[in-house]
């Protein structure tokens, strides 16, 4: 099984290289990093997106620090975004990967925002569904509610303990809450205002209107400070990549598709 010490943790990871069967060759394959939310992993969060995607590219599939096969957490730093962004850039140069287009998900979608504005060099394109650049009371008020005050829902119990594991899975939305609290009392801010004006690749950041969890308001933000990037709002709420997936599918592979030939491939 593949796994690499990083300084923050040992790091599960998959290598999806393309399907042939269904694309011409070419000598020259750009490459996808997908990076998951809280409780996911790649497979769990795009698992549904992974046939477009090696349709056309070689996929990376980390399992980030506290999830899946990864090594286990036992808590959330302040820093944790930033620590998920230099694991990622220590796996891209452990497998001599220059740039990659990164697709993320929630806390995936913040750490993408973030290694675009602080790895520039290795980001083609970032497109995001759920992320926010700050979180507030009312919003770790709206976490605490979905992942410790409401019953979580037998579904999903059975998947958290099949990817993570029984019974670490179980202190994982108490940690989580915990670390989001922590943020909010240090300021609150997750990627400063100066470091999304600083991404200049394109980026596509996405959002569900009806999103419960993670406020629509914060994609706006987002997409307002960030030169030339691009907005779109589904009709669904925080997974609305599982909910349009047909939507959400078509509008990530035809940004992609568009960097990948700016480039000349």
């Amino acid at each position: 099984m593949p796994f690499l010490d990083t300084p923050n943790t040992t790091m599960y990871y998959d290598i999806f290289e393309p399907d042939f069967t269904t694309t011409p060759y070419s000598s020259h394959v750009f490459t996808v990093l997908l990076i998951h939310g809280f409780g996911g992993t790649p497979e769990s969060d795009f698992g549904a997106q992974l046939p477009a995607l090696r349709s056309h590219y070689r996929v990376i599939a980390p399992h980030l620090h506290g999830y899946g096969r990864s090594k286990h957490s036992s808590n959330y730093a302040l820093t944790f975004y930033r620590d998920d962004a230099d694991d990622l850039v220590t796996l891209l140069d452990s497998l001599n990967f220059g740039y990659v287009l990164v697709l993320g998900f929630s806390d995936g979608g913040i750490v993408g925002l973030v290694l675009a504005a602080l790895y520039p060099q290795r980001v083609l394109a970032v497109a995001v569904m759920g992320a926010q650049p700050t979180i507030n009371t009312q919003n770790v008020a709206d976490i605490r509610h979905w992942l410790l005050e409401t019953p979580l829902a037998e579904d999903w119990q059975q998947e958290l303990a099949k990817l993570h594991g029984e019974p670490y899975w179980r202190s994982l939305p108490r940690m989580y809450v915990e670390g989001q609290e922590r943020l909010v009392g240090a300021g609150g801010v997750i990627i400063t205002d100066g470091e999304l004006a600083s991404i200049r690749c394109p980026a596509l950041i996405m959002h569900g209107k009806r999103d419960r969890i993670v406020p629509a308001d914060y994609a706006r933000t987002i997409s307002e400070r960030i030169p030339n990037s691009q907005m779109l709002l589904f009709d669904a709420g925080h997974a609305a990549h599982v909910r349009c997936e047909q939507e959400y599918t078509s509008a990530i592979m035809n940004f992609f598709l568009i960097q990948q030939s700016t480039k000349g491939a």
